[in-house]
C-alpha cells in the first residue's frame, strides 16, 4: 500500500458514540480514534507464511504467553518445538504469541517503515518527533483476554485478521494512578487491578479485519479475542515529551526509596527530568 492510501485511510474515522469524530490530521492525541486500512490483503499476514515465518525467526524476537488456572498470562519459559502446528493449532489452546521489533524482521520491515513514514505528517504536529518507534504483531487464540494494563506509548493497532473486543478507560477512572506509574518505571510492572466498577466506565470497540484504532500514551485497556484466532499489528512510537515523564517518574520512584513522597510530575516533567539526569551523572541514581 501507498504512502498515499494510507494517509486517505487515516482520514476515515468511524463514528463512535462519546469519542472525537474528528479525522485522524486534527485528532486529539489524547483520545481514542478508529481507523480503516487495508493491510489484510498483505501476503505476509497469510497463516501459512506466517507460521514459516516464525519457525524460521530468531527466538529472542518471540514471547510466548498462555492462560492457566493457576496464572494468567504466563510467559513460557521454553518456545515448544513446533512452532508452525503451534500458529495453526491455536483454535485449540489458550496461547498468545507476540513478535517484537518487527523492523528485525526482513518480512514486516518495509511495511512497518511504511506505516511510520505516513503518520509522521500527522502525528508529529500533535505530539512532536517520532521517537524510538518500534512495532509487534500479536497471534492470539479465541477468547483470549488480556489483563487492563497501560502502555508508555502512542500505538495504532491495526486488526488483521480475527475479531477483538478492545476496551478502554477514560480519564476519569484514576488510572494509572501515581502508585501505578512509579511502579511501573521502578520496575515494568505495567498490569493494573480490575474492580468490577471499572466495567460501566469502559469505552469498548469492536474491531474486525479492516480497522485500526489509535490508542492514546498510557490509555489503561484490556483485549478479548473474538471466535477466531486473531492477528494484530501494533505500531508504536514515543514522544520527547513522554520519555521526560519516564524520568520524572523515575524519579519519584527514586526518592521514594528514601521515603521522600513526590506529586505527580504535573505540566512541568522536565524539572524532575533533568533533575534525575544530574544525579545520574553524578552516580547517585
Amino acid at each position: 500500500m501507498s504512502r498515499m492510501e494510507f494517509q486517505h485511510a487515516f482520514d476515515a474515522v468511524a463514528a463512535t458514540p462519546g469519542f472525537d469524530r474528528a479525522p485522524l490530521w486534527g485528532a486529539d492525541p489524547e483520545a481514542a480514534h478508529l481507523l480503516s486500512h487495508r493491510l489484510d490483503i498483505e501476503p505476509c499476514f497469510d497463516w501459512a507464511r506466517l507460521a514459516d515465518t516464525i519457525a524460521g525467526a530468531d527466538p529472542a524476537l518471540i514471547e510466548i504467553r498462555e492462560d492457566t488456572p493457576q496464572q494468567r498470562f504466563r510467559v513460557l519459559p521454553e518456545h515448544p518445538a513446533d512452532l508452525r502446528a503451534l500458529v495453526h493449532g491455536l483454535a485449540g489452546t489458550k496461547r498468545w504469541i507476540m513478535l517484537r521489533e518487527l523492523d528485525r524482521w526482513p518480512d514486516f520491515a518495509p511495511l512497518v517503515a511504511d506505516i511510520l513514514q505516513a503518520v509522521a505528517p500527522v502525528v508529529e504536529t500533535r505530539t512532536g518527533a517520532i521517537v524510538k518507534p518500534t512495532a509487534f504483531l500479536f497471534i492470539s487464540s479465541p477468547g483470549l483476554v488480556t489483563p487492563l494494563h497501560f502502555d508508555p506509548e502512542y500505538n495504532i493497532l491495526f486488526q488483521i485478521s480475527g475479531r477483538k473486543r478492545f476496551t478502554i478507560l477514560p480519564p476519569s477512572c484514576g488510572l494509572p494512578s501515581r502508585s501505578d506509574n512509579e511502579r511501573f518505571h521502578r520496575s515494568g510492572d505495567n498490569l493494573l487491578d480490575w474492580r468490577p466498577e471499572l466495567a460501566a466506565q469502559g469505552w469498548p470497540f469492536d474491531l474486525a479485519p479492516g480497522d485500526a484504532l489509535h490508542v492514546p500514551f498510557k490509555a489503561p485497556h484490556t483485549v478479548t479475542v473474538g471466535a477466531e484466532p486473531s492477528i494484530s499489528l501494533s505500531v508504536t512510537w514515543r514522544s520527547h515529551s513522554s520519555l521526560m515523564q519516564d524520568d520524572a517518574w523515575a524519579l519519584n520512584g527514586l526518592l521514594g526509596r528514601y521515603r521522600v513522597r513526590l506529586p505527580a510530575p504535573g505540566a512541568r516533567p522536565w524539572l524532575r527530568a533533568a533533575a534525575l539526569r544530574a544525579l545520574r551523572r553524578a552516580r547517585i541514581a
